[in-house]
């Protein structure tokens, strides 16, 4: 075995292993400070809650499962429509023009760069994700900006999904 491994569960009682090689802080007690007292400062106003980049789990995972059904309506192997379902229906009608709007945009450029008359020499990129940020602004809320690159060209999608429900639903999509 390793030594980088932690011991399995019937190799040694728990007692053992989770006090190894723990580091010992003397911390101060409550009632006697450490150091001087620092002088007192002018009150701060409270300001607005500080946001956390990142996002939970959840959000993550409904990120990733809405962008990837977002790339499969970009290369055309879902229609537009199949956003409705993963949309709250108070904005459904919008996400899913957008990703019909997005779809039309990302076929108009395929079929410029083909010349007129002629085949294509070679078979077209499909999108695909470069890179996804996203933050939880407010726990509930999560949005993101994704990179995506087809062929040649670079495209970005901004996105918000808005926790309803125990469902992570779209309330806005953009192609840019």
């Amino acid at each position: 075995m390793p030594l980088c491994e932690p011991p399995f569960d019937d190799e040694i009682e728990p007692a053992v292993w989770a006090t190894a090689h723990q580091l010992a802080f003397d911390w101060p007690a409550p009632s006697s400070p450490a150091r001087p007292s620092a002088p007192p400062s002018a009150p701060r106003s409270p300001g607005p809650p500080a946001v956390v980049s990142g996002a939970s789990p959840e959000a993550k995972l409904a990120v990733n499962r809405f962008v990837r059904m977002c790339v499969e309506v970009l290369n055309g192997h879902r229609p537009p429509a199949h956003l409705r379902h993963l949309s709250r229906p108070e904005e459904a009608a919008g996400v899913v023009a957008q990703g019909l709007a997005a779809a039309r945009r990302v076929s108009d450029v395929r079929k410029a760069a083909v010349k007129p008359g002629r085949r294509p020499t070679r078979r077209v990129s499909p999108v695909a994700v470069i890179r996804l940020r996203l933050c939880e602004p407010r726990p509930g809320a999560v949005e993101a900006a994704v990179a995506l690159v087809a062929g040649d060209r670079t495209w970005a999608l901004a996105l918000r999904l808005e926790l309803h429900q125990q469902a992570w639903s779209a309330t806005i999509l953009r192609l840019i």
